[in-house]
This record gives C-alpha cells, structure tokens and sequence, in this order.
C-alpha cells in the first residue's frame, strides 16, 4: 500500500458554497474600496490651472477618476480643435 500525496489539494477547503463565494467577493471589493476625495475651492483652481497649462502647450495629463469607489488612472493629452 502506498500513500498518494494530494499536494496542494489536502490545505484547499473541501466545499465552497456559492453564498461563502459571494460573501469572498464582497469582502474583496469592500476592502480595496477608497472614498473620493473631497476638493476645496483651491485644490479645484490648481486643477483647473494644469489643465489649462496642459492645453496651451500640448503636454500630457494624469487623470484620477472615481468609478464606484474604485480608482482608474488615465494619462493623456488634451487639445482644442478650433473651427472656422
């Protein structure tokens, strides 16, 4: 008789309920969550001056955008497209 070693196996749980899933998923989400900042008139001009700054000559931005507490980061350039 030999002992078979299930590896890995033997530490995994041995049922998972889609309720202890569900409740695994929550907890994740919950804990990488982050408030959205709140901006004083101040914070919100030094804002809006990079961005104009950023406009006038042609440099690229980051941007921190809030999407249900979740945070996603875009960098890009922005520019005026003048029409006659």
């Amino acid at each position: 008789m030999s002992i078979r070693d299930r590896g890995i196996l033997k530490w995994q749980a041995a049922l998972i309920l889609p309720e202890h899933k569900a409740f695994q998923k929550q907890m994740n989400e919950d804990y990488f969550r982050q408030e959205k900042p709140i901006l004083d008139d101040y914070q919100k001009e030094e804002y809006e001056n990079q961005i104009h700054y950023s406009m006038e000559y042609h440099l690229p931005i980051k941007f921190q955008l809030y999407n249900k507490g979740f945070p996603k980061r875009i960098t890009g350039s922005l520019c005026i497209h003048k029409l006659n």
